[in-house]
C-alpha cells in the first residue's frame, strides 16, 4: 500500500550555503502544521554543504544536481513533489512556526482560490517588509511621477489597501493558530497592475496549489537572478492575491550571528547588477512591452533604469552605467540627475576610477542629508522650547 500524499510539498534549493542551511530546515521541523514533505536540492554546492546530515528526518529528501542556478533547482524539485499544494524557502531564511499552520488554514478555508502570500520580517527585527517596502519605495515613486495609483481609498489609513482591494478579519482558520491576530487581516484582490512598481509579495512565504503551479509553469531557467519576478507576476495575473498581514518568516541578509555569507545573494552585493539587468528585462516582457502607449508604464520604467545605472556606475560598469543613463535621462523629477551622472561616466578615465568617485559622491549625500536632518531636528526642538518658555 502507498504511503497518503503529503499535504504540502516544500521546495528548497541551496548552493553553498552550509552556514545557514540548517537554520532553514530547522524553521520546517518547527513548523506547528507536520503533513509536509521537504525536497532540499543541492545545486552544485563547493562548500561542506554535501557533508551536511539531511538524513534526521523521513520527510526530507536530497536531490544533487551540477550547478545550474536557483530555477533549475526548484524546477527540480517541483517535478519530485508529490504534495497537494507547493511552498518554497531559500536556504539562508526561516519560517515562524504558524507559517504553513496559516497557509494551508487559509486554502482549506477558501478553496476555490489558488494561492496566497503572507507578511515578513526583515532580520531579527519587527519591521514588515511588504509595508515598509509600499510606503518608502513605491509610494514616493508613484507620486514623484504624478501617479495616483498608490492612492488610499477614501477614509482610509490602512496602507495595505494601497495595493489591495478588499480587507476582511481573520477566521477560525487564522485565529485557532494564533495567539494573537487582533492587529492583523486577510487583503484580497487583482494586483498584476501593481506588480510594476515592484515586488508585491516575497516566494518562500507564497503558497500555491498543485493547478496554480500547472497553469503558471516552472520557473525561467534561462537567467540566473530575479526569475522568482515572472513567476509571481504570473501568479497575479491568472488569479486574485490573498495577503495575510500576520508576518511568518524572516528574510536574513546575513549569515548566523551576523557573519558574511559564504555565498552572496543573488539580488544583493556582487550581484546586483546582473538581478537588475535581468528583473528589467522581466519588467519589459511582462508590462512595458504590452502596452508601450501607457504613459505612466513608461514613467517607471524609466526610473528603474535609472537606478540600474546607478547601481553600474557603484560597480564600476562604466560604459554600460552611460548607455543607461542616457536611457533614463528626461527633465522629470530625480532623472534630470541622470544628464550628469552620464557625463561624470563618460569623462572618468577608468571603471574604478568612475565606482570611487561615485561612491564618494553618494557619501558626501548621505552626510548632507543627515546634516541637513540635525539641524531641522535642531531647529524644531529650539522653536519647542521657545514655545514652553512662553507658556
Amino acid at each position: 500500500m502507498n504511503p497518503p500524499l503529503p499535504e504540502v510539498s516544500i521546495i528548497l534549493p541551496t548552493c553553498n550555503r552550509a552556514d545557514t542551511i540548517m537554520r532553514a530546515v530547522g524553521s520546517v521541523l518547527a513548523q506547528t502544521f507536520q503533513d509536509w514533505e521537504l525536497i532540499v536540492i543541492d545545486d552544485g554546492s563547493t562548500d561542506s554543504t554535501p557533508q551536511l546530515n539531511l538524513d534526521i528526518d523521513s520527510r526530507i529528501r536530497l536531490i544533487r544536481q551540477h550547478n545550474q542556478g536557483v530555477a533549475a533547482a526548484r524546477n527540480a524539485g517541483i517535478a519530485a513533489s508529490k504534495g497537494k499544494l507547493i511552498a518554497f524557502l531559500d536556504s539562508d531564511d526561516e519560517w515562524l512556526p504558524h507559517f504553513l499552520e496559516l497557509s494551508v488554514g487559509f486554502l482549506q478555508a477558501f478553496p476555490e482560490d489558488q494561492y496566497v502570500t503572507l507578511e515578513f520580517f526583515q532580520d531579527d527585527t519587527d519591521r514588515r517588509v511588504l509595508k515598509h517596502r509600499i510606503l518608502d519605495a513605491y509610494l514616493p515613486e508613484a507620486q514623484m511621477i504624478g501617479s495616483n495609483a498608490l492612492d488610499l481609498p477614501a477614509a482610509e489609513s490602512d496602507d495595505y489597501l494601497r495595493v489591495f482591494q478588499s480587507r476582511q478579519r481573520l477566521g477560525a482558520w487564522a485565529t485557532d493558530c494564533l495567539s494573537d491576530a487582533s492587529r492583523d487581516c486577510l487583503y484580497r484582490g487583482n494586483i498584476f497592475r501593481h506588480w510594476r512598481w515592484g515586488y508585491l509579495a516575497w516566494l518562500p512565504t507564497t503558497v500555491l496549489t498543485r493547478h496554480a503551479m500547472e497553469v503558471v509553469g516552472g520557473f525561467d531557467t534561462s537567467r540566473r537572478s530575479a526569475e522568482d519576478y515572472p513567476f509571481q507576476v504570473l501568479l497575479a495575473r491568472q488569479f486574485r492575491t490573498n495577503f495575510i498581514s500576520v508576518p511568518s518568516a524572516r528574510k536574513h541578509e546575513d549569515g548566523l550571528y551576523g557573519t558574511f555569507l559564504n555565498e552572496d545573494h543573488l539580488a544583493t552585493g556582487s550581484n546586483s547588477f546582473t538581478f537588475r539587468i535581468n528583473r528589467l528585462h522581466y519588467f519589459d516582457e511582462l508590462h512595458w512591452g504590452r502596452d508601450r502607449g501607457d504613459p505612466e508604464l513608461s514613467m517607471v520604467r524609466r526610473h528603474y533604469v535609472y537606478e540600474t545605472a546607478c547601481v553600474a556606475l557603484a560597480s564600476g560598469f562604466r560604459s554600460k552605467s552611460v548607455s543607461l543613463f542616457k536611457e533614463a535621462a528626461c527633465f522629470r523629477k530625480r532623472l534630470w540627475r541622470a544628464y550628469p551622472l552620464c557625463a561624470l561616466a563618460a569623462s572618468c578615465p577608468s571603471d574604478r576610477t568612475v565606482a570611487w568617485v561615485y561612491g564618494a559622491l553618494c557619501r558626501l549625500s548621505r552626510v548632507r542629508q543627515s546634516i541637513v536632518k540635525n539641524s531641522l531636528s535642531g531647529s524644531l526642538l529650539r522653536r519647542w522650547s521657545a514655545l514652553e518658555r512662553e507658556e
